[in-house]
Order: structure tokens, then sequence, then C-alpha cells
């Protein structure tokens, strides 16, 4: 356990030095441009749209940022030789793969929460809206980004930078459509695609079903049965993408 604390620590200063919370600046200028924007067009509920495309946004920077920082973070420590040293000290290399899970997920999570207060700093400035809602699409927001991780550290190991990027993203965007991709093998009579399709349903992440923000603010709260069965879903989903992460990198010839 000390070992794991130890390299989420180390990740997570790595992250601060990097830079990533100009992201949350970026996103407040974005915000306020947006909120000026809207408030001179719209004649009344300007807070929910505000709403929904600062929830959008905070969704799309922090996907980004969740990949770039991910892949960025292994592929340095590869080249520095410093993750070499670490798995020197290391019993057993899964530890290596929890800890920057861990670090990555702390500081993420902190950048997401920052541009969610930021965001309900400028919504009750135009109004009020139901918060219990808002939260909860927040919360699974977050959720949401420790996916994103899992599938960054998944494709992180392999030799190019650029490609585990790409693979990410197409992956980041196909779980997006994993309903839709069913239903187009559902509709479609050849035997190899609806197997294709069907294979692809399952085995992509669904991030539609971690989706909270379609509605947020609108309700005054979602069943927090459905936010349980979320819950459940992501850390099963985290926990697979983390054992298959490490099974591969334990397994990986580093010399």
């Amino acid at each position: 356990m000390q070992a794991i604390l130890e390299i989420a620590k180390l990740t997570f200063s790595d992250a601060i030095r990097n830079k990533i919370f100009y992201g949350v600046f970026i996103f407040l200028i974005m915000l306020l441009l947006t909120a000026i924007a809207l408030a001179s067009v719209t004649m009344g509920r300007t807070e929910l749209m505000i709403m929904d495309l600062g929830l959008g946004s905070i969704s799309i920077l922090g996907n980004l940022m969740a990949i770039i920082i991910t892949i960025q973070s292994l592929q340095q420590e590869r080249e520095s030789r410093t993750l070499y040293v670490l798995i020197t000290r290391l019993e057993q290399r899964w530890k290596y793969i929890i800890g920057k899970f861990s670090g990555l997920a702390a500081v993420l999570s902190i950048q997401i929460i920052l541009m969610c207060l930021l965001l309900a700093l400028c919504i009750v400035i135009f109004g009020g809206i139901y918060w219990q809602s808002y939260m909860q699409a927040c919360f699974t927001t977050i959720l949401e980004i420790w996916i994103i991780i899992g599938i960054a550290l998944l494709f992180a190991q392999s030799s190019s930078l650029f490609l585990a990027i790409l693979l990410t993203l197409a992956v980041d965007i196909a779980g997006r459509f994993t309903f839709a991709i069913r239903q187009l093998g559902e509709q479609s009579d050849n035997p190899a695609l609806q197997f294709l399709t069907q294979a692809m349903y399952y085995i992509l992440p669904n991030l539609e079903a971690v989706n909270l923000r379609n509605q947020a603010g609108y309700i005054v709260q979602y069943e927090w049965s459905q936010l349980l069965q979320i819950c459940t879903y992501s850390m099963s989903e985290i926990a697979l993408l983390l054992c298959i992460c490490s099974f591969i990198f334990s397994r990986k010839n580093l010399s």
C-alpha cells in the first residue's frame, strides 16, 4: 500500500507541474464569454442554457485532459527512465498501475470539481436550478473521467504517443454510441456484421450509461437507485480496465 501511495503522490505532483489547472482557467474564460453572449440574446431561462453548455464543456475538456495527461505521464516516465527505477523498487508491477491511476484520478477529479463550482457560481448569477440533479451529474462526470483514465492507461503502454492518443479517442467516441452500434447490427441481415456489432457493444465501455448531464437542472433529482447502478457499473468497468492494464504491464518487456 505504501508503494501505491508513493506512486500516486509522484503522479499527482507531476500532473500539477505540467500546468494541468490551466484547463480550469480556460474553462472559466469560455464560461464567462458564453454567459455574456447568452444573456444578451435569450429571453429567460439563461441559467439552463449555461448549465447545458457548461456541463458539456466540462465533459469534453475533462476527457481530453484525462487522455493527454495520462498518456503523456506514462510516456515521459519511460523516456526519462524514471519508470525503470520505480519498477525495480516494486515487488509487483500492478502496484505501479494502481498508483498511477490513483494519482491521475485525484488530480483530474479536483479539476472537474473546480470547473463544476465555477459553473455553479455562474448559474447562480442568472437564476436557480435543481441543484441535486446538477450535483449528481457532476459526480457521474467524474466517474466518466475515471473510466477514460483506465482506457488511456491501457493504450499508453504502446510505444507511440500519437497512436495511444488516437486509440483512446476512438474508444472514447465509440463508447458513446454503443447503443447505436447494437441497433445497426440488429437491423442488418449480415450475420458477420451482427456478431461484430454485438461484440463491440459488450466490449466497449458504455459511456452514455454514465451520463446524467442531459436533464440535470430540469428535474429535482435522479433516482438514487439509478445513481447506484451507475456507480456499480463504473467501478466494475474501472476494475476490469485496471486488471487488464496490470496483466499486460506485468508481462511487458521493458528492456
